[in-house]
């Protein structure tokens, strides 16, 4: 795992001498949702500064309407943080730390994980206070939290640890980094942060509280201006945690610890990568707490927990449908879900949570066609696809699909299943992503 703070030796394993790379940052919510970018975002990525983002806010309090004065000038300094947050850990730095490559055992039984976790309580302080982690009250593995009153700390942990179980159980996965490296987390990250993400630099995930405990948002349906007054806590949803988590595995695995580039089609694919496994992570839980879920019972979104209550059945994103998530009425404008779900729509410009819905709905047509529950074929496949030593940090739609075909066949003869290969070239032809070698 890219976490700088772990020695990643176990048992005589060694990686090659670290170097150097810029941060990386995958945050859950795209900015353009915290912005004036919502109606051109799928035409063009517009980095608005602090003073564009100030301007706004400036217009919006002019406007009037039933939110005070005071709680404007709360969302406007919200925006603020989001960006500072972004400028400052874009700059830090951080060791490439590779990832163990699986080998035949640990896909066999029985396969024993020890889990590592540390959470910290930031109390609603930034990343001062992610730096000085003494600072922090803060729980490891072991630790008795049954009656701590932190309710995001004991989310943050149990739903790690469903991660974790999910990974060994399902891929014989140790920890993120394949080698049972311990997993930081922070949780309570500013005051009404709307946003998760995963930073290699600070070798951690970061989870804010959105807009649930704000006076103004108690009833929870009052109309607002904006898309920061939906978002509540981050850290609620099992999804939410994995999808974060799974940026730290992608990071660590893909290209010798470079990770996907975070621009263009490899972003978008990185996004897509930590949703797939999110939403298997949701689905496989579904059906530990109950055997008699079905696969039928999931409605592929993922993201529901961060939306405040009054906007029932509504997520963030959707594998099954993307551009559908959520539709929201606020006083002057509807706010929808912007993800694409075809490669016709795309261009390069395009915010990589927005393109990543291209991939995203390949991967529900695949274990839609290939059946049973997701992460048994389907999931193989593309993890399979994700560890390949052939894939780089610049990798396309193509070459993925490419992978997850090659995969998908040599699963397919071991399984008995000759057309895998076929189901999954049809999912990723029923999003327009096609190989260059692939059979008409």
């Amino acid at each position: 795992m890219a976490f700088t703070k772990i020695n990643p030796q176990v048992q005589g394993n060694q990686t090659e001498s670290p170097n150097l790379i810029d941060g990386h940052v995958c945050f859950f919510l795209p900015l353009q949702y915290l912005s004036g970018e919502r109606t051109t975002a799928r035409s063009t990525q517009i980095d608005l500064s602090l003073e564009d983002t100030e301007n706004e806010n400036t217009a919006d309090a002019q406007k009037g309407g039933d939110i005070s004065e005071e709680d404007k000038m709360e969302i406007g300094m919200t925006y603020m943080k989001v960006f500072q947050t972004r400028e400052f850990l874009e700059n830090l730095k951080t060791e490439i730390i590779k990832a163990k490559p699986p080998n035949a055992q640990d896909f066999k039984d029985p396969f024993v994980i020890t889990k590592q976790r540390l959470i910290r309580d930031l109390q609603f302080c930034g990343i001062n206070s992610i730096e000085d982690s003494d600072s922090n009250p803060s729980w490891s593995e072991g630790d008795d939290i049954s009656d701590l009153n932190a309710k995001s700390v004991k989310l943050c942990y149990n739903n790690i640890g469903i991660f974790l179980d999910f990974m060994a159980e399902i891929f014989k996965r140790d920890s993120l980094d394949n080698r049972g490296c311990k997993v930081i987390a922070s949780v309570n990250y500013e005051f009404n942060y709307p946003n998760a993400f995963y930073s290699s630099a600070l070798g951690q995930v970061v989870f804010g509280t959105g807009f649930s405990m704000t006076g103004w948002m108690e009833s929870d349906t009052k109309p607002v201006d904006d898309f920061i007054g939906i978002i509540g806590d981050f850290v609620t949803g099992i999804d939410i945690v994995a999808h974060e988590l799974m940026h730290a595995v992608i990071q660590c695995t893909v290209d010798r610890g470079h990770g996907l580039d975070y621009k263009g089609e490899p972003g978008a694919l990185s996004e897509s990568i930590a949703d797939v496994f999110a939403i298997m992570t949701q689905q496989w839980y579904s059906f530990k707490s109950d055997p008699n879920w079905k696969l039928e019972d999931s409605d592929w979104i993922i993201g529901k927990t961060a939306i405040l209550p009054g906007h029932p059945g509504m997520g963030l994103r959707s594998l099954k449908e993307p551009g559908k998530a959520f539709e929201i009425a606020t006083k002057t404008k509807v706010l929808k879900d912007l993800q694409i779900q075809h490669y016709d729509e795309y261009n390069d410009n395009l915010e990589v949570h927005i393109s990543s819905g291209i991939p995203n709905k390949a991967f529900y047509e695949a274990a839609k066609e290939i059946g049973g529950f997701s992460w048994e074929k389907a999931g193989q496949i593309w993890y399979r696809a994700l560890i390949d030593t052939g894939l780089d940090k610049t990798c396309l739609f193509s070459n993925f699909a490419n992978s997850t075909f090659k995969e998908a066949v040599k699963i397919g003869k071991a399984t008995g299943d000759p057309d895998l290969g076929k189901k999954v070239q049809r999912a990723w032809r029923k999003v327009g992503v096609q190989y260059d070698t692939w059979d008409d």
